[in-house]
């Protein structure tokens, strides 16, 4: 039986040429087939497996010490916990990938009762997402704003948005004070989440403009959510790039201007600033084709300047 002292430092240094070759290797690849920056690729690939990657480490080298010392039935020992820890960690992940189909159903279901919507909710989360990783936000907090950005129109699921979702023409003064109250509809249903209760305020205050003139609470600056100003944008951009009844998609280079003409009004100008800046701000126009929105699709008030 082998009983000379593991090799501790060949083995780390092992273990690290691994993941980094690997690591590096795939999420290459994506990056250049995606168009996206490796370091980015690799922060959305890893970090969130990184802490079992370093705890895998200390466990493989136990692994090999048991081994060593008592042969195949100490390893084996060791293995029987581990396959238990594999399986759990494999339940928690096909229960996370659930919730998420489960919420993608909700959103689909909502945007089933006007086609002309179909996907706005996806595109806008993939907007907040490119938004919030250019603002240099760490990870999690990017997928906490991508998955309040796919709910911020969950509300209008409610039966009292129905005819007005379906309208063909203009919407009335009331109509559009009814329209107005999706936040908070979209807040309660979201709310009633317990693993989504920290997106609660990012999810009502959506449609806040910077200067205080938005809807339902007539916020202002800093005291709007961050990542309800990110989903601002990334609703904006959707609806700017979606072919309308009244008007064709507007190009990159329109979009760009309207950002900076209302900049400081209803956008947040430093984000507005690091976006408008950023190489990445052409991902924002690379989803596919978008749909044609109808006269009611609720839109935030740079639309209505828009077209008027």
């Amino acid at each position: 039986m082998i009983t000379q002292r593991l090799p501790y430092v060949p083995l780390l240094l092992l273990f690290l040429s691994f993941f980094i070759v690997n690591s590096t290797c795939v999420d290459g690849v994506i990056a250049i087939s995606e168009r996206k920056k490796f370091k980015e690729v690799w922060a959305e690939n890893n970090l969130s497996e990184l802490p079992y990657n370093l705890l895998s480490w200390p466990i493989i080298v136990c692994l090999a010490w048991l081994y060593t010392k008592y042969g195949a039935s100490g390893a084996f020992a060791l293995a029987v916990p581990l396959l238990g820890l594999r399986q759990l960690y494999k339940t928690n992940w096909q229960l996370e990938k659930t919730n998420q189909e489960l919420l993608e159903l909700m959103v689909a279901a909502i945007e089933a009762r006007d086609p002309y919507t179909s996907g706005h909710s996806r595109r806008v989360a993939q907007n907040a997402k490119v938004i919030a990783q250019i603002l240099g936000l760490k990870q999690s907090t990017v997928k906490r704003i991508e998955i309040a950005a796919l709910l911020h129109d969950v509300g209008k699921i409610h039966e009292i948005f129905a005819p007005i979702l379906q309208k063909p023409g203009r919407l009335t003064d009331e109509e559009h004070a009814i329209m107005q109250t999706h936040p908070i509809k979209s807040e309660e249903l979201v709310s009633k989440v317990s693993q989504l209760r920290d997106i609660v305020s990012s999810v009502r205050h959506h449609h806040e403009n910077w200067d205080g003139t938005g809807y339902p609470d007539g916020l202002a600056g800093e005291l709007i959510p961050l990542a309800s100003r990110i989903i601002m944008f990334g609703d904006t951009i959707d609806a700017m790039t979606s072919d309308r009844p009244y008007r064709k998609a507007l190009s990159e280079t329109a979009v760009r201007e309207e950002l900076v003409k209302y900049r400081g009004r209803q956008f947040d100008p430093r984000v507005c600033d690091v976006l408008l800046s950023s190489k990445r701000f052409a991902e924002l126009f690379s989803h596919e084709a978008h749909q044609s929105l109808p006269h009611t699709q609720e839109i935030p008030k740079l639309q209505l300047a828009v077209h008027a």
